[in-house]
């Protein structure tokens, strides 16, 4: 036999509600204490297990459990009477009724299975608990018949979605009121019968009018007057908390936050949580170029604005001042989280812009530096060919394979960034290629080399390119200055240092040199700032020295690459 699924058995849990009212009816009613009554109370018992809401459909009963309630519902059977089927009626009237946190439609399905308990309890149970006397058989007769009308009704409610995990199921207040007021209209008019000797169905309609009195004065205390904020300002500190399942929503709220990093697609889920607390009737929302709505549209209306995220909430019922508020801070939270995953994503963005920017700075910083050097090689070649055509045909052979491989370098950072090595050269090599390519140009080279250590090649030409064409330049506005370049080499490391004896650089422009890009027509501007950040990315740091007159600038091995080659 293939078991009932437990999803429709909560999709369908009304029309279980309604056969097992339909039972406790017959028990009441027909043959009460006898073996019919008894078979169809087990019956009863039956389907209230699988509609009972206090335990999950999917969890599983150990032995024990089930043990325990094959006993009780045996006892119940054989000992059955009316003191204990009162107890059970109260009993099902209090799950009922705290059945709030349900949809809007299902709870009037409760409705209907609630009126039909009360009155069972009222007119079925309390003349027969109490022998008190009804006023015909006939009156009796017609509940006797019609109390089968709420559950045949029941059976026409539509199914529906059960509610989401973690709602819970019964309220214990709402349930535990209900089946109070019940249990006090039933002993208020089994004692006005006594007392008055009187029928019991006219102390019963005196006992709900004195109720009902009572109840009307309860409500018109409880909604705002001028100068009295109401009682239900009370009540509403307690729906803050009970009725709206606060630590499981926000819980899933983070839930959803951690687990999507679209602030599209968590706005889309944290709304569904929000619209599906109970006292939630729909939500329309808006955001910048998005916008919807969920659930059903009602005049009670709360809208709560989050940058550029608009929410309005629709209730089931006009909201007071505590429940607008703890509106507010639901609405406030999911803004805060969209908020924070649509800045993740434009940092996101931001960054990705900025490497690209970086990458490209850098490659254009390089292919510079590539053009000066083939500047100045063609102008080394030209001059050497006017002298000696073979040493310029020597000169090409040996400086055209460095320039192809630093082009083929700065390719390789733009195609994949962050992935090309920095090759070394023993730095008399690389002094001699350097030499060959700015002779002739006025420039003075020194070198005091205690050793032949390796320098990185990509950062030496860089720097160097930069730092003579910067020279060159204010050579051209300053006319007659001597440029010179000195490297040293020693203790494993090397420092290169080029110099002029032009003008200073101006002190506010100092401070900025090599921390960010620099307006400038003199070349001291972006290609200073790449070249500081490529030094420090290989160990070394460039600066610029103090001076009586002119410029010096220094590229020399950090303090940590220092004290590692000795």
């Amino acid at each position: 036999m293939t078991p009932i699924p437990a999803q429709s058995i909560l999709r369908h849990e009304h029309r279980t509600l309604a056969a097992m009212l339909l039972l406790l009816h017959v028990v009441i009613w027909w043959d009460f204490g006898g073996g019919t009554s008894r078979s169809l109370l087990l019956a009863h018992l039956g389907l209230f297990l699988l509609w009972q809401p206090l335990l999950r459909h999917d969890q599983r009963i150990n032995w024990r459990g089930i043990a325990g309630f094959v006993l009780i519902t045996i006892a119940f059977v054989i000992v059955l009477n009316w003191t204990l089927l009162g107890f059970w009626l109260l009993l099902l009237i209090g799950i009922v009724g705290g059945r709030v946190n349900v949809s809007h439609r299902r709870r009037y399905a409760y409705l209907v299975a609630l009126s039909h308990l009360v009155l069972e309890f009222l007119i079925g149970w309390v003349p027969r608990m109490f022998a008190l006397d009804t006023p015909t058989t006939e009156f009796m007769e017609v509940f006797r018949y019609g109390l089968f009308l709420p559950p045949l009704v029941l059976l026409l409610f539509p199914g529906e979605a059960p509610a989401p995990p973690g709602t819970p199921s019964v309220d214990f207040l709402y349930g535990l009121t209900v089946s109070l007021l019940c249990l006090i209209v039933a002993l208020g008019s089994a004692l006005g019968t006594y007392a008055a000797d009187s029928d019991y169905t006219e102390s019963l309609i005196q006992s709900v009018m004195a109720f009902g009195l009572f109840l009307l004065a309860v409500a018109w205390m409880w909604a705002p007057m001028a100068g009295f904020s109401g009682l239900g300002q009370l009540w509403e500190r307690y729906v803050q908390n009970a009725g709206t399942p606060f630590e499981l929503w926000l819980d899933s709220l983070q839930r959803a936050a951690r687990t999507t990093d679209s602030p599209d697609r968590f706005l889309d889920l944290a709304l569904e949580r929000l619209a599906a607390l109970p006292w939630v009737a729909g939500i329309e929302w808006s955001d910048e170029d998005r916008a919807g709505s969920i659930g059903t549209m009602t005049p009670h209306v709360f809208r709560s604005r989050s940058g550029t995220l608009l929410i309005a909430i629709h209730a089931w019922r006009r909201m007071g001042t505590a429940l607008m508020l703890h509106a507010r801070l639901l609405t406030q939270l999911i803004g805060h989280f969209h908020g924070a995953k649509k800045s993740e994503r434009e940092m996101a963005r931001q960054a990705h812009l900025h490497a690209i920017y970086e990458t490209g700075a850098r490659v254009t910083h390089d292919i510079k530096n590539l053009l000066q050097s083939l500047r100045a090689m063609a102008t080394a070649v030209e001059q050497a060919e006017r002298r000696d055509p073979e040493a310029a045909r020597r000169l090409l052979q040996r400086q055209l394979p460095l320039v192809t491989q630093r082009l083929q370098l700065s390719l390789d950072k733009l195609q994949a960034p962050g992935t090309s090595e920095d090759r070394t050269r023993p730095v008399s090599a690389w002094w001699r290629e350097l030499t060959e390519r700015h002779a002739n140009q006025g420039i003075v080279f020194e070198a005091h080399f205690a050793g032949d250590p390796q320098v990185p090649t990509a950062l030496f030409d860089s720097v160097t390119e930069n730092l003579i064409e910067n020279a060159r330049h204010k050579r051209q506005r300053e006319p007659g200055i001597a440029i010179r370049v000195l490297a040293a080499a020693a203790g494993g490391t090397v420092t290169l240092r080029v110099a002029d004896d032009g003008s200073e650089v101006p002190g506010a422009l100092r401070e900025r040199l090599f921390k960010s890009g620099v307006d400038s027509t003199s070349g001291l501007g972006i290609g200073l700032y790449q070249a500081a950040r490529q030094a420090r990315e290989s160990g070394y740091r460039l600066r610029l020295l103090d001076s009586e007159q002119g410029a010096v600038f220094e590229l020399a091995p950090a303090a940590e690459r220092a004290v590692a080659a000795q």
